[in-house]
């Protein structure tokens, strides 16, 4: 426990976690202000999630996903869910975004080791396909409670869910990669510098 401790929770890594955590609260409230066609929201929360996963590890990965699961409660068309099959929709949505965080930030680990630039991209595509995945599996469990909350044919709505999902890949795949090749820059400049401060 003190070695986590000591590791993780350094001036540095608290600091990535608290703006990568604002970050999330913000782009999820934002997204959710964006309704989008059959009450589905945009996700470009993913791409914090994704960062923090792969800059501080599984541990803030799954809490950052964690926070984004809790907000997504609140989304109009979970809350209305809620009145049909409220333990489903709480399951799904909560468990979309600890996986969403997790599972990215353990691939990245796991191919890091052998390329860090490959390991960024094969994360960027798991963060969304952990969360459309799920959400899809929730959505088969709520069949009758999604047709009659959204008013329209379920895989009308599945369509629009697999639209979202490509919008969503395509922000990851750009974005989450880039932002994490500039922070590794900065981090190798920091390091430097400190070294010859040093010495």
């Amino acid at each position: 426990m003190k070695s986590v401790k000591t590791t993780f929770f350094t001036a540095r890594n608290v600091a990535i976690l608290a703006v990568l955590l604002a970050l999330v609260i913000v782009l999820q409230v934002f997204g959710l202000a964006i309704p989008m066609p059959g009450g589905t929201s945009m996700s470009f929360v993913l791409v914090p999630i994704l960062l923090g996963g792969m800059l501080l590890g599984p541990i803030a990965g799954t809490f950052l996903g964690l926070v984004f699961g809790i907000i997504t409660i609140f989304d109009p068309l979970a809350m209305l869910l809620m009145n049909y099959t409220p333990a489903i929709t709480v399951i799904t949505v909560v468990l979309k975004g600890v996986m969403a965080g997790l599972v990215p930030s353990l691939i990245f680990r796991l191919i890091a080791a052998k390329n860090r630039y490959v390991a960024a991209y094969v994360a960027a595509i798991a963060a969304p396909v952990c969360n459309t995945g799920i959400f899809f599996i929730g959505c088969l469990l709520m069949q009758d409670a999604l047709v009659e909350c959204v008013g329209t044919a379920f895989w009308a709505f599945i369509s629009l869910i697999m639209i979202n999902f490509a919008i969503e890949l395509a922000v990851n795949v750009v974005l989450a990669p880039a932002i994490y090749s500039v922070d590794s820059v900065i981090e190798k400049r920091l390091s430097a510098k400190a070294k010859n401060t040093a010495a």
